[in-house]
């Protein structure tokens, strides 16, 4: 599918993907629509001479892109769906990237280094010409719902809900009609070169022009309240077998908060009588690793002997 072509235009592949659309779905009042199918979208795109290619569409692209649904989407919904589109997106810019390959093209890559004919050009100048052309993917959504492709990315293939049908304590923001830039680098990998830029409203006067951006624009409401996130739980698990996450955090802990003396105490679990030990003469075989955790943070650990009863490096 060619955009504007032979109107001096660029030449651009259009596709419209069911699972690409902003968080709840489509309702009017919590009544739900279907949105609209392939000939309903093509009707309008045909006035801009664009023709487009369907994936995604639950139920048929003859279907509406949310015919699927039987009420507003619920946050369990907009996270799996948001990590269907994640893979879909990897998957289509390998295949880009496959095809370049393939043929020998050499709009993908930008290796980093500049060429002679190329020191004149500004790299931070998004309008001004280039020497070589780039291959370019545009992804045009709505905010709540690129927040979560977002997260997934930054977090490459390991990002996790912390509780079920919460949203996530963090988010990205994005004004109306505001650009992210990622470089892409195959397998997942992504480099996020800016975030929620507005060059085409940097004029003088283009203030008033920025919208939507703001916590009087609800972003706010997406934070999950403290009652849900205060609820403190208690694992112990092998320390080689505690997860990488929760082992940066206690290794901060307990680098921030343990004494710098040469030994750290440890004490008795029963509380009974204290019994002052040196680390170096724990045995590392019997170490448990104890953990308060909410949500995906660690507010507290320790080591626990599992023969002696003592636990170590309290934070």
């Amino acid at each position: 599918t060619r955009l504007n072509e032979g109107s001096g235009g660029e030449a651009c592949d259009v596709i419209i993907n069911g699972f690409y659309h902003e968080s709840e779905g489509c309702h009017t009042r919590e009544e739900v629509e279907p949105g609209m199918n392939a000939e309903q979208i093509n009707k309008i795109l045909e006035l801009s001479g664009v023709k487009a290619s369907y994936v995604g569409f639950q139920n048929g692209e003859e279907n509406g892109w949310y015919s699927h649904g039987d009420g507003p989407e619920t946050r369990p919904e907009s996270e799996e769906r948001a990590a269907k589109f994640y893979l879909w997106m990897v998957e289509f810019l390998d295949q880009q990237l496959y095809e370049a390959e393939e043929q020998n093209q050499e709009d993908v890559f930008d290796a980093g280094v500049t060429l002679p004919e190329e020191e004149h050009e500004r790299d931070h100048d998004r309008f001004g010409p280039r020497t070589r052309r780039r291959r370019t993917a545009i992804f045009v959504g709505h905010g709540d719902f690129m927040s979560l492709v977002l997260k997934r990315i930054v977090a490459g293939f390991g990002h996790a809900v912390e509780k079920e049908s919460i949203p996530h304590r963090s988010a990205f923001v994005h004004t109306n009609t505001g650009i992210t830039e990622l470089e892409y680098f195959g397998n997942g990998k992504f480099l996020i070169m800016s975030s929620n830029q507005t060059p085409h409203l940097s004029g003088p006067d283009d203030g008033h022009l920025i919208t939507g951006g703001s916590l009087k624009d609800g972003w706010s409401y997406l934070m999950p309240n403290d009652k849900f996130l205060l609820d403190a739980e208690v694992t112990i698990a092998f320390s080689d077998e505690v997860q990488p996450h929760v082992q940066e955090q206690t290794g901060a802990l307990r680098s921030l908060y343990l004494s710098k003396g040469v030994g750290s105490n440890s004490f008795i679990a029963d509380m009974n009588h204290l019994d002052v030990t040196d680390a170096a003469d724990r045995d590392a075989s019997n170490e448990l690793t104890v953990v308060v955790n909410r949500g995906l943070q660690v507010v507290g650990c320790a080591s626990l002997d599992e023969k002696t009863g003592r636990l170590s490096d309290v934070v």
